[in-house]
């Protein structure tokens, strides 16, 4: 029997979720088919019910990766401090298992880019992906100082992850002033055009988890203003093939992953994050 897996959020036309998973199934000779679900939180309970019946697992994108958990049998440790879900496991007795795997996948494209350790980080949102990232890096023994869009959601977070709020994003004198002391900047926004205009970039090492197009505009400057540059499809990678780990008890085939992201990956305008 063919294992069904699906991405469900919205937006997913333009993932390459589906490029990477199809291409580690081929690598590993599972038979198993993986698609994308346009899916709104209204439609969350009803659909879930659905593809829990068909499905042996699931990814969830925005803005379903709090949403879904009232719907879950239980979550792992990591994922309850966080708050936040990007996989679903169906076991073979019909319950399903939440998991993160955000942060995994974001440490990885750190390392790999040679960008940890790190002694502070700005994370820019404070949404299910922002929430991951900021609590992976501070249990890398990072300080981890967040901008948000609205100042409610970023003071919940930092008390609830026990990182550092600021303000803000728009208010461009913070933000001046923590990037001026250097590290690593994350943005955990979907808008890869977040940093004002006139706020420079300084020293920092730039994480953009947006990764269609690879360069955002913010990557673009940051490296026009000499600074080392993290692609976000690097991080949709990684937490993919923890994914894939997770559902299958398979060593992922990071590589031939790798190769199907990079070959399905196209500059289109649009804005995709993990």
């Amino acid at each position: 029997m063919t294992l069904r897996f699906a991405l469900i959020g919205d937006p997913v036309a333009q993932s390459v979720s589906p490029a990477v998973h199809r291409a580690a199934f081929d690598a590993t000779g599972l038979d198993a088919s993986y698609e994308s679900v346009r899916l709104l939180p209204a439609e969350l309970t009803a659909r879930f019910e659905q593809l829990h019946r068909t499905h042996a697992g699931l990814n969830v994108t925005r803005p379903l990766k709090e949403a879904i958990l009232p719907l879950l049998d239980g979550v792992t440790d990591d994922a309850a401090r966080i708050g936040s879900v990007n996989t679903v496991a169906f076991d073979a007795n019909g319950r399903a298992h939440g998991h993160s795997t955000d942060g995994f996948g974001a440490l990885a494209a750190l390392r790999r880019a040679g960008a940890l350790p790190v002694e502070r980080a700005i994370v820019l949102g404070t949404g299910g992906a922002a929430r991951a990232v900021a609590a992976a890096l501070r249990d890398e023994g990072t300080t981890v100082l967040v901008f948000g869009r609205n100042a409610a959601a970023g003071t919940q977070l930092a008390r609830e992850l026990g990182v550092g709020f600021a303000a803000a994003i728009d208010n461009q004198a913070l933000l001046a002033q923590a990037f001026e002391r250097g590290g690593l900047l994350v943005n955990a926004t979907p808008d890869g055009d977040v940093v004002p205009a006139g706020v420079p970039l300084g020293s920092l090492t730039v994480f953009d988890l947006v990764y269609r197009p690879r360069r955002t505009p913010l990557l673009e400057r940051a490296a026009a203003e000499g600074c080392q540059v993290v692609e976000g499809i690097e991080m949709l990678i990684e937490q993919g093939a923890r994914s894939f780990e997770i559902w299958t008890d398979l060593s992922a085939p990071v590589e031939v992953m790798r190769e199907a992201a990079y070959a399905a990956l196209t500059d289109e305008p649009a804005a995709v994050r993990p």
